[in-house]
């Protein structure tokens, strides 16, 4: 009884690596769901030699005569001389002249106005961050605590301080926003 169980019994690898009763029906279900066979491969990877090939053929078979001039080009083709532009007198009518600084726009309008619609378009946004940031940042870490219960407290720490940095810093966006809208304007 002791002693048997230390012998060891060698099996035939045919015994553990004879997976032939899952393939048993493979040619019956290839045949009933269609799928390609080694010749069909064969077939449908030679068609696109095949039409290439003649392809090649038909080209070197109807080669196209070169276009050969049968005069010769003496001087440069002058593209300003067949076709002049027209005199500015003639475009009254169409061309209207641009004024420079005909409208005189005060300095920094444009800027003004981009600021004040962009500050109009983040505002709501920033506030809604600020007020998902609590839950949010709560979430995070009870979700730490549960790596102090794996044992893993190194990434526990890390989440509980990412998260802790992470609130802070969205609760001070409002004030860095207001610190950089008055940097604008004073420039």
């Amino acid at each position: 009884m002791f002693f048997n169980k230390n012998k060891t019994k060698v099996v035939p690898a045919s015994e553990f690596t004879d997976y032939s009763e899952r393939f048993e029906d493979l040619e019956a279900m290839r045949a009933e769901q269609g799928y390609a066979t080694k010749k069909d491969v064969v077939v449908m990877a030679s068609i696109p030699v095949l039409g290439a090939a003649g392809y090649a053929m038909y080209q070197s078979a109807n080669k196209v005569s070169e276009v050969v001039a049968t005069t010769p080009i003496t001087e440069p083709i002058n593209v300003l001389q067949q076709a002049p532009f027209p005199e500015p007198s003639t475009l009254t009518d169409v061309y209207t002249p641009i004024v420079a600084n005909a409208i005189p726009q005060p300095t920094g309008f444009i800027a003004d106005k981009s600021l004040e619609t962009l500050a109009t378009i983040l505002d709501p946004m920033v506030q809604i961050m600020v007020a998902i940031s609590f839950p949010i940042a709560s979430v995070i870490m009870i979700g730490a605590c549960f790596f102090f219960m794996f044992g893993n407290s190194e990434r526990a720490w890390n989440m509980i301080m990412n998260a802790g940095l992470g609130y802070v810093l969205i609760q001070l966006s409002p004030l860095f926003l207001e610190i950089l809208r008055e940097v604008g304007e004073a420039v």
